[in-house]
């Protein structure tokens, strides 16, 4: 431990002092370029006072300031026209030089008249890094031309070098007496933390009567402290744990279900909140050491017990079933050992209510899937026959034959495809991949009425829309919407009289959208609102047959609204009508 706090300093002593360096050597090297601009945006304003007019341009080399600025300072002065052209330079001859109309600080200088750019780049002239200076100014109304002083870099550089060569000495002095400063505090701080960590060790031993005389009033005295008063608490509760290891154990091991441990003579020692929950006892009453007849008054448990306590196989477990109330338990009852010892028994209490209510679910939904399936096949089945042995012989009766039998696989392939949608979103793990994407919530509702559109005007039911504009975007399953939507409305218009009225709403609510769909049929009685999103189920048999449909589209709608995170509820009145409201969040 100490070695790695004392490389991870120096690691952070070693990058700290690095952008220390880095920052320093620019900020340097920005100062002297600063320093450099300066002297050379003097001088040019400098040659610029001596230029006024298109001889004094023209003929530099006559100019005193000129000569004088390279003779004291070695700076380069160039003058250069507003096409480009050289007109004059004190290194080269301008007849021989470039067109400079594209470099970067003439173009900005003519850009920009009166106003000084510099530009730092390599010269293919010079043969070096440069720093240029050049100002555009007029030398009449419309001749507009650039002074431009430069000087070479390099003359600069052995001072940059100088610079960097002492600020890597300064980091280097530094590191080095950091890291011997560092390697001290450290280890200083660090013994106390292993004196701690010795006495922790020998007490993980069991050697509960090892202290430590650490006599500091800061932290570490405190812990110190701390842990010697841990130390005496363990030495006094061990033995306490030792007695009840045996019981705690098991019980934690069972602890998710109910859990009532009782001693030999059926008084209860231990029951936890599961038990208390289950058997609809307030916590409250307390029933540590009551009898088990007395304080659970389930017969059934109880002689289950004594059957256990009264077998002589020690590894003798039972199991059971019994109803409390309206609940169903699976019971487990077992035997507290300690080397063949019997101490107590436990009862484990797990609540299988719903696995018996899926069980039943499956099982009605296998007898409904099996009848729905038997009609139309043993009907198809029958026609086929009948055509098979050649008695139609009119053309027309054998045409209806085949429009039965068409239509009675028609709704055969739509069993089969209601049937496996909720297989699927019956499936949590497959719902969870569903994907969700924004929708336009007015869109998808007048595609769904569209397409229904036709079946409303065969019943002559008039079909509102009411929804609210600039509604939001919802985060839907584009398909599942629509299906919901097609479903809930086909449910609406098969139970409408002819004649009758649905309307469509759509609003926002709370940051919520409320959809609801609402008809004029013949509503549904209150003893069956809470079956109606059963699998088959159906509130008027004969109706529903009459008008076709699976039975499966409200269990579909339900599954989809709950996997796409949506609530869904349903009022209705006998002979006046239904509403089915969805809400959903706005949010993805």
């Amino acid at each position: 431990m100490n070695k790695r706090i004392f490389l991870s300093t120096l690691a952070i002593l070693f990058f700290t002092l690095s952008l220390t360096g880095i920052f320093t050597y620019f900020n340097t090297k920005s100062l002297y370029y600063d320093f450099v601009e300066d002297g050379l945006s003097r001088s040019l304003e400098a040659i610029e006072d001596t230029i006024t007019g298109r001889d004094s341009f023209f003929n530099a080399n006559e100019n005193v300031m000129i000569k004088n600025t390279v003779l004291n300072s070695g700076y380069r002065v160039t003058l250069i026209e507003s096409d480009g052209s050289v007109a004059f330079d004190t290194d080269r001859q301008a007849e021989n030089m470039d067109n400079h109309s594209l470099r970067p600080e003439i173009i900005e200088a003519l850009s920009d008249m009166g106003s000084i750019k510099r530009s730092i780049r390599y010269s293919n002239s010079v043969g070096a890094d440069m720093m240029y200076i050049a100002k555009g100014i007029q030398l009449d109304e419309s001749d507009e031309v650039v002074i431009r002083v430069s000087m070479k870099l390099s003359l600069t550089e052995n001072i940059l070098y100088q610079s960097l060569r002492d600020t890597i000495l300064y980091i280097l002095l530094s590191f080095l007496v950091a890291a011997l400063f560092s390697k001290y505090l450290i280890s200083y701080f660090l013994t106390p933390i292993k004196v701690i960590t010795s006495f922790a060790h020998k007490i993980s031993k069991g050697n509960y009567l090892e202290r430590m005389t650490w006599f500091r009033k800061d932290e570490i005295g405190n812990l110190t402290d701390s842990l010697n008063e841990m130390a005496n608490e363990l030495q006094s509760s061990f033995n306490q744990l030792s007695d009840r290891n045996a019981e705690l154990e098991s019980i934690l091991i069972n602890i998710v279900n109910g859990i009532i441990a009782i001693d030999k003579k059926y008084r209860i020692k231990i029951i936890n909140k599961s038990a208390y929950e289950m058997l609809g006892i307030p916590e409250e009453r307390n029933l540590l050491e009551k009898n088990l007849l007395e304080a659970l008054r389930v017969t059934a448990i109880y002689e289950k017990v004594e059957e256990v306590i009264k077998s002589k196989d020690l590894e003798n477990v039972k199991f059971m079933e019994t109803t409390i109330g309206e609940k169903i338990f699976r019971v487990t009852i077992s035997k507290i050992k300690d080397y063949d010892v019997v101490h107590g028994y436990i009862i484990v209490l797990q609540d299988i209510t719903q696995i018996r209510k899926l069980e039943s679910i499956r099982k009605d939904f296998v007898a409904n899937v099996s009848h729905e399936l038997k009609t139309p096949i043993t009907s198809i089945k029958g026609f086929i026959e009948t055509l098979k042995e050649g008695g139609i012989e009119d053309e027309e009766t054998r045409n209806h034959f085949y429009d039965i039998i068409n239509m009675e696989t028609e709704r055969l392939i739509e069993l089969v495809e209601d049937i496996l949608t909720l297989s699927f979103l019956d499936n949590e793990s497959k719902t969870r991949t569903i994907s969700k994407e924004f929708i336009d919530v007015k869109l998808e509702i007048q595609k769904a009425a569209y397409m229904l559109e036709r079946a409303c005007r065969e019943k002559r039911i008039e079909l509102k829309l009411n929804i609210q504009e600039n509604l939001p975007k919802i985060c839907f399953n584009k398909d599942y919407f629509r299906q919901m939507n097609i479903n809930l409305l086909s449910n609406a218009i098969k139970y409408s009289d002819d004649g009758g009225e649905i309307e469509i709403k759509a609003l926002l609510e709370e940051n919520k959208i409320r959809l609801s769909i609402s008809d004029t049929g013949i509503g549904i009685p209150s003893a069956d609102i809470d079956r109606i999103f059963e699998r088959f189920y159906r509130v008027d048999k004969g109706r529903a047959r009459k008008e076709g449909g699976t039975g499966l589209g409200l269990a579909i709608v339900k599954h989809i609204a709950q996997s796409q995170g949506a609530e869904i509820t349903v009022e209705s009145t006998v002979e006046k009508g239904t509403t089915f409201t969805i809400y959903i969040d706005t949010k993805c």
